[in-house]
């Protein structure tokens, strides 16, 4: 006896089984993705908000002892006679510790990087982008961006502290080009510092190593530069040192830098720019051709 079920019974395995997405697809995350996650780590770490926590009480400490120092001796200082005068005089007070923050903002963007190769994260964030590229900009464009945004919270808390110290009053904000400008100008400095150092964590992989770069170049280049006289000899020394990304940052929102010769705005915002995509160019090669 036949018992074999008819043809109709049988399953349609074909339309049954489950449509698969191509092989290239599969897995794949989209750079929102990317950024979603590195955003998690970022602000899983405990050592993200110690670093950020100094870069506030850093930059807020020494806007108001420089306010308080300015007004002890305001009786001798002569009085700003414009407001673009007057904002000068108060953007330098609030953006003063950037002489400071800016190696912590070279070192929250290294450490990102350098810990994931210390504790071997780095293979899963590989493995989820092998393309490898999008991982390193969604690293960058997360510390960057926390930073310019937490940047320009803190200048805001320094603004408001100092206003009432301040001889000539705080920052009026009516005057956009010497009031905001300039600090929007520091704030972006500092997040283009941050991209610089993942761009050095890249490259270097390792977090001493990539401290001891990041900090030589931003600060100790710049002094280094003080010790060669201003003669014509050493004239070169001084006009490629205004190409440091120090330099070009305070020449563009405190007027001068520590060493070298002023830049005029677009030469310094090209400086500052081109450093940290020198060093994410770099970080890419080195990611690109070498196992993590």
């Amino acid at each position: 006896m036949n018992t074999a079920a008819p043809a109709s019974a049988l399953p349609d395995t074909e339309q049954e089984r489950p449509k698969l997405a191509p092989p290239e697809s599969r897995g794949r995350l989209s750079f929102l993705r990317l950024v979603r996650s590195e955003w998690i780590k970022f602000t899983t770490l405990r050592s993200t908000w110690w670093s950020l926590a100094l870069v506030a009480v850093v930059s807020v400490g020494l806007s108001l002892l420089q306010a308080s120092a300015i007004a002890s001796f305001g009786d001798g200082m002569p009085a700003a006679t414009t407001a673009e005068q007057a904002n000068a005089d108060a953007v330098v007070v609030i953006v003063f510790a950037t002489v400071l923050t800016q190696l912590l903002a070279v070192i929250i963007g290294t450490i990102h990087v350098t810990g994931e190769y210390s504790t071997g994260m780095i293979r899963s964030t590989i493995t989820a982008a092998p393309d490898r590229i999008r991982s390193l900009l969604a690293k960058a464009l997360v510390v960057s961006v926390t930073m310019f945004v937490f940047s320009l919270i803190v200048f805001a808390l320094a603004a408001l502290i100092t206003a009432p110290i301040l001889p000539n009053g705080g920052v009026d904000f009516s005057d956009i080009d010497s009031s905001l400008m300039p600090l929007l100008a520091a704030a972006l400095y500092l997040a283009l510092l941050s991209a610089l150092g993942v761009g050095f964590g890249y490259i270097i992989r390792n977090g001493p190593g990539a401290l001891a770069v990041g900090i030589g170049i931003v600060f100790v280049a710049p002094v280094l530069v003080l010790f060669f006289p201003m003669t014509e000899t050493f004239d070169w020394v001084h006009q490629l040192a205004s190409y440091l990304p120090s330099n070009a940052g305070q020449s563009l929102f405190m007027g001068s830098p520590m060493s070298g010769e002023a830049l005029d705005t677009a030469p310094g915002l090209i400086a500052i720019i081109a450093w940290p995509l020198a060093a994410l160019a770099g970080g890419i090669a080195v990611l690109k051709s070498r196992d993590a």
